[in-house]
């Protein structure tokens, strides 16, 4: 069905139900994504109209991809790894935060990516240790972190990855709070497997952290689904229940952030498999110290 700029969609919806001698009355919708504008538009169609919000039932189709969707969501986990290395490469005394981001997003322009699947973070130094920081005009300087967390979309499906690196060389603590880092990621992804409870993925990680001195500078949960959307189900907190399936999935992100310091995060996605988990990003997580 298509319509004019002039026409109304919803009155043009409504015909097609009616020409077709189909009065609803019920009609599932995603509630995160249509507009109380439009369901009233929609429900003013058809009289005593119930309208039911489906996310949940939705969100846990998609929880589970098939191999096609997997290998295309192998292809945008490799443009972000492609990403994170034209950040990195972007990497100079004195560049902002902002013309970092921009040479890494023309740079996936020269790839075929039309978006990004979020607004691309690059954080310096102090300013690393907000996980959801806001990047601007900051500049970098020796013994700077730089956090960058990025994704693409590709052919409709989202990659997300976090990579921290060091401008200059590194310090005891920051080696010390990147080991930690890594470690915990490690233990995440080992304990991750069909059948193991996402709560105990996110446990695995989180003790390593907190037998490290730094519980409470991990503020977030280990991860979530990732697939159409950046953000899916299911959710990899520490108090969900569910098992890890097959065809499920999601990042691992651990990450300790610490005031006045700097923060550390290291994120890949991951497709469960009946041998374990397949991590789809491979960009490099040593620390590296960037000259």
């Amino acid at each position: 069905m298509t319509y004019m700029d002039h026409e109304n969609p919803w009155d043009k919806i409504v015909k097609l139900f009616l020409d077709n001698q189909i009065v609803p009355e019920r009609i599932g919708i995603e509630g995160e994504h249509l507009t109380f504008n439009r369901v009233e538009q929609l429900r003013a169609g058809f009289a005593g109209l119930s309208i039911i919000d489906l996310t949940d039932e939705l969100q846990t189709l998609r929880m589970i991809k098939s191999p096609d969707e997997v290998r295309i969501m192998k292809r945008a986990a490799e443009l972000a790894d492609m990403a994170i290395e034209a950040g990195i490469r972007s990497l100079r005394e004195g560049v902002t935060e902002l013309e970092v981001i921009a040479d890494i997003e023309y740079a996936m322009k020269q790839q075929g990516v039309r978006e990004m699947s979020f607004d691309t973070l690059v954080l310096f130094g102090e300013n690393s240790a907000d996980p959801h920081g806001v990047p601007g005009n900051n500049r970098l300087k020796k013994g700077d972190f730089a956090l960058f967390d990025l994704g693409v979309v590709w052919q409709g499906y989202c990659s997300d990855i976090t990579r921290t690196v060091v401008f200059g060389e590194a310090s005891r603590k920051q080696r010390e709070i990147y080991e930690t880092v890594l470690q915990a990621e490690e233990a995440a992804i080992e304990m991750a497997n069909v059948g193991t409870t996402l709560g105990a993925i996110d446990i695995a990680a989180r003790q390593v952290i907190t037998s490290a001195g730094y519980g409470e500078y991990f503020t977030h949960r280990i991860g979530h689904g990732i697939g159409i959307e950046v953000h899916e189900h299911p959710s990899m907190a520490a108090n969900n229940d569910m098992t890890a399936q097959v065809g499920m999935t999601f990042t691992v992100e651990p990450g300790i952030y610490l005031p006045g310091v700097g923060g550390v995060r290291i994120e890949d996605d991951l497709v469960m498999t009946e041998s374990g988990p397949i991590t789809l990003t491979s960009y490099p997580k040593t620390l590296q110290e960037i000259e």
